[in-house]
């Protein structure tokens, strides 16, 4: 199990080192604000690279290897993820509350960030049925492709416009940036149990692709 975690966790690690610079560098400049929104669309590209990498460097004679079972490789990699999009929210959000007093729809950013984190929990599942169902190299190009997308729909965009006016619409719905607190707990209540379920559905994939 320990093998998994640090073959796995190390590109997990690495890449959120790489994110948390931009924050850090403009929260030392006293800059910030809108470049969050684009981070937290960003986010699950990162996520994204981690689990595409951490598949690629674990080859199927590297799991058989390991006294582990089929079951304990999905928990142990789910459980990995879920620990990392909890630490990237971590990281968003403080930067969110460092800059609030700076911006005035600190609440729309709050929104976004939890609306990405608990959109990328889903996806990172996702990828990893994905990867199991049909392999690393399919797992590959459908990253890229799915990278690619967000970079360039982020590029176009002028997301600290849309933010600024309250027109962020699908992004960060009003509903979210001005409903109470507990609506984003629902929201995640909502994401972990899709979590949950997909993980179900990775163990049987998991087993049988690799019987």
């Amino acid at each position: 199990m320990s093998a998994i975690l640090r073959k796995s966790s190390f590109f997990y690690i690495t890449h959120l080192c790489t994110f948390s610079v931009p924050p850090l560098v403009l929260l030392l400049q006293g800059k910030g604000g809108g470049f969050l929104s684009v981070m937290a669309l960003w986010l699950p590209i990162w996520l994204s690279s981690s689990v595409l990498w951490s598949e690629k460097q674990e080859s199927y004679a590297f799991l058989r290897a390991l006294p582990v079972t089929d079951r304990q490789i999905v928990r142990t990699k789910f459980g990995l993820a879920l620990g990392f999009v909890f630490l990237y929210w971590l990281v968003m959000s403080l930067f969110n509350e460092l800059t609030r007093g700076s911006d005035p729809v600190y609440s729309y950013y709050a929104a976004l960030v939890n609306l990405c984190c608990a959109v990328s929990l889903v996806l990172v599942a996702g990828w990893y049925v994905f990867s199991w169902r049909f392999g690393p190299a399919a797992l590959t190009t459908a990253v890229v492709v799915f990278g690619l997308i967000i970079f360039l729909g982020t590029s176009l965009a002028n997301v600290r416009r849309m933010v600024a006016t309250h027109g962020i619409g699908v992004l960060a719905p009003g509903w979210l940036a001005e409903a109470p607190w507990f609506y984003h707990v629902l929201l995640f209540a909502a994401a972990l149990a899709a979590y949950y379920g997909l993980m179900r559905i990775a163990i049987r994939i998991k087993a049988r692709s690799e019987a």
